[in-house]
């Protein structure tokens, strides 16, 4: 297997926007407007592959670490502790990790209303799931239950576990329906993770999905992390906690080091409820920590990189599925080592809970796939495998500061936000709101996998429809306030 070797991580958070905006935009001689959004070409047999192997990742890298979740707590897990690969149990047990079967209802509601999903469907497919659940997870399912919508579900005032990481873990098909299309991975990764989470909780999910899109086009490792990185606002706990492992990468310090800076730093200050009186975390940040520790120290090796991101304890095995999965999707299924492919079951086998076997995730998101390529202006041309998708290639958006106020303070209130004039496709929009600590940004969601900022932008649809625009306002402490805009696109 080749192995996609990371370069020195001080040079990590400038290549995701060098990568996209580098990647042939040219303004327009011929008419006024905007510059061409840049593109990247790939074939359906290609698409296809990764898709496979993100998919596969998850299961073999959740598998692999199966018995070692929460047994090490605050604690490097022992190198004579790690299990050695064991293709039966991957046989017996994949289908029935919480890591893949919650990810299911996001994919049913985005099938059965299509890839622009609000917040409606979303939760209604969520809440109306009866497998078992954990953490932000099972509060998020009980708000719901209690007739608290999302994204009112993920927030702090009614989720304690907002800031573990469930969304982490479940954020993978995001970036597998988003072939390519770090910036649109994000705007749903952003949205969905709302009904989960709040702040790191949200970023956890924003990170993975990230790296799962850029990874069907990246040339190296590197370009993989960086997607991911480029996403979080620099000022935030969660960003700070990963360059914390990129300084120590970029140091040579030995992995273990590492993982020892970060726990004496970040061990203790953001755990969830269930750990308050034990060295149990499951918060989204540290976790992350675990895995992009995998992910650099691992150097692109598929193995390696499962046990540096197993051994860093805690949420143990999900945390290995994230690695593999995002290496997955890197390698396709055709690049991960044969040894993990043994005992595959496509047509057979459901994940528990739901009636979907692997190969009809892999179906579904091709499908979805499909839709956001289109809705996001790229083309697919041709048939069969030689099929070539011109996938889009935005910028990646950086997001806005959220976090977690750990003393009393009120949320922003809202004064106005609406839809102030329609030309066209273009839309002015209008928002206003007040703060006692201040108001720092706006961010918008248009409703089309697009964003902006700003309390008056302007944007153009590339189709006349029926939008649901969301406008987030965000105060100097990382309080945020949410806002639903229906539009209406002639």
């Amino acid at each position: 297997m080749r192995k996609v070797p990371p370069s020195l991580p001080f040079l990590v958070p400038l290549l995701a926007a060098v990568a996209v905006l580098a990647a042939g935009c040219e303004s327009s001689d011929s008419a006024p407007g905007p510059d061409p959004v840049p593109t990247a070409t790939l074939t359906r047999a290609q698409v296809r592959d990764r898709i496979e192997g993100g998919w596969v990742g998850q299961m073999v890298g959740v598998v692999a670490a199966g018995w070692t979740e929460f047994a090490y707590k605050g604690v490097i897990i022992p190198e004579d502790q790690v299990p050695e690969w064991d293709p039966e149990t991957f046989f017996f047990t994949a289908w029935m990790q919480d890591d893949l079967y919650v990810e299911v209802p996001f994919v049913e509601a985005m099938l059965a209303h299509g890839p622009l999903v609000g917040y409606g469907p979303l939760g209604e497919a969520f809440v109306n799931t009866t497998f078992r659940l954990w953490h932000g997870n099972e509060h998020a399912r009980n708000a719901l239950e209690r007739g608290i919508p999302a994204p009112g579900s993920g927030h702090y005032t009614n989720n304690e576990h907002c800031d573990d990481l469930d969304w982490q873990i479940e954020a993978d098909y995001v970036g597998l329906v988003t072939p390519g299309m770090t910036h649109e991975a994000v705007e749903l990764a952003w949205r969905h993770g709302h009904v989960i989470g709040f702040g790191d909780g949200v970023y956890g999910g924003v990170f993975v999905a990230a790296m799962h899109a850029e990874a069907f086009v990246a040339d190296t490792l590197d370009q993989v992390i960086a997607a991911g990185l480029a996403a979080i606002p620099a000022d935030t706990d969660f960003r700070r906690l990963l360059a914390d492992v990129q300084d120590g990468y970029a140091r040579n310090s030995a992995w273990e080091v590492t993982w020892q800076e970060i726990q004496d730093k970040w061990g203790d200050t953001d755990r969830c409820p269930t750990g308050l009186d034990d060295p149990y975390n499951i918060d989204a940040k540290l976790n992350a920590g675990y895995v992009l520790m995998g992910l650099l120290y691992g150097e692109g090796d598929f193995w390696d990189s499962i046990v540096i991101s197993m051994r860093g304890g805690q949420d143990s095995d999900c945390n290995p599925s994230t690695v593999a999965g995002i290496l997955g999707t890197l390698y396709g299924l055709s690049g991960i080592p044969a040894e993990y492919k043994t005992h595959i079951d496509w047509t057979d086998k459901k994940f528990d809970y739901t009636d979907r076997t692997l190969g009809d995730l892999v179906d579904a998101s091709e499908t979805l796939a499909r839709q956001i390529v289109a809705i996001g202006g790229g083309t697919i041309t041709g048939e069969g495998d030689a099929q070539v998708w011109e996938v889009p290639r935005r910028p990646v958006p950086m997001l806005i500061r959220e976090q977690w106020p750990r003393q009393a303070n009120e949320a922003p209130a809202w004064t106005d936000v609406r839809v102030a004039g329609i030309d066209g496709r273009t839309v002015r929009f209008e928002a206003a709101a007040t703060d006692d600590d201040g108001i720092v940004s706006y961010l918008w969601a248009f409703g089309d996998l697009t964003y902006g900022d700003g309390a008056t932008p302007e944007h153009t649809y590339l189709a006349p429809g029926t939008y649901e625009a969301h406008a987030w306002v965000t105060d100097t402490v990382g309080n945020t306030s949410w806002r639903a805009i229906p539009v209406v696109v002639p």
